[in-house]
C-alpha cells in the first residue's frame, strides 16, 4: 500500500477552555494533610463532587500546581483521588504530595465533572464517550498551563 491508499479520517475537536482568571478565582479549599500523625483531610469537604468523576486542578496563590482526571478503575472519584493526593497517610510521600505540603498558601481545587467536560469538548464527526474527553481535556490543560506538579 502507497501513500496515496491511504484513508484519512479527519476529525475537528472544539474545547471551550476555561480562562485562568477563572480558575485561580474559584475552587473549594482542601487542607493538606501535613503527616506526623495530622491527617486533618476528609472528603466531606469536596461535597457533592466526592463521589463525581471529572478532570481537576489543584491551586495555590493564584498559581496552577496540578492538573488531574479521576476516571476509572479503584481512584476512579474525585473523593478517592484526591485522599491520595492530599491525606499523607495514604500519598506514599509522593512527589505531588510534597509539593502541595510546601506550598505557603491553602489549596484550592477547581473541578469539571464529565457532565461539564461533555458540554465542553465537542467532536465533528466521531462521538466519543466523556472518559475520552476528560483525557483530553487533561492533556489541553498541562499543555496550556504547564504546572509544575505534571513536569515531575
Amino acid at each position: 500500500m502507497n501513500i496515496s491508499q491511504v484513508q484519512k479520517l479527519e476529525i475537528e475537536i472544539k474545547i471551550n477552555v476555561p480562562l485562568k482568571s477563572d480558575i485561580v478565582h474559584s475552587g473549594i479549599e482542601v487542607p493538606v494533610s501535613k503527616g506526623r500523625g495530622e491527617d486533618k483531610w476528609s472528603r466531606t469537604v469536596l461535597g457533592d463532587y466526592a463521589n463525581k468523576k471529572g478532570v481537576y486542578i489543584h491551586r495555590s496563590n493564584r498559581k496552577i500546581l496540578y492538573v488531574g482526571k479521576a476516571t476509572e478503575g479503584t481512584f476512579g472519584t474525585f473523593g478517592e483521588r484526591l485522599r491520595r493526593e492530599f491525606q499523607d497517610s495514604s500519598s506514599q510521600s509522593s512527589q505531588l504530595h510534597h509539593l502541595l505540603v510546601s506550598q505557603p498558601e491553602p489549596i484550592f481545587c477547581h473541578f469539571f465533572d464529565l457532565d461539564d467536560i461533555d458540554c465542553m469538548v465537542e467532536t465533528s464527526s466521531t462521538r466519543l464517550d466523556k472518559n475520552r474527553k476528560a483525557l483530553i481535556l487533561e492533556q489541553v490543560l498541562i499543555g496550556i498551563f504547564n504546572p509544575e506538579g505534571n513536569r515531575v
